[in-house]
């Protein structure tokens, strides 16, 4: 039980600074058009890289 507690405060962790990361980024494009295509493109990789880890 110990380990499934463990395991859910490393992804809790984990994806509240995924959370972080995408929100400065997508924060710092100038236009919201560009905020968009940022947010879309983290997104397309994310997804791509949590394929290939599944895989």
């Amino acid at each position: 039980m110990a380990n499934q507690q463990y395991l859910f405060w490393v992804m809790a962790g984990a994806l509240t600074l995924l959370i972080t990361f995408v929100s400065v980024m997508v924060g710092k494009s100038q236009t919201p058009r560009k905020g968009v295509l940022t947010f879309i493109g983290l997104f397309v990789v994310l997804a791509l890289l949590t394929l290939y880890v599944i895989y």
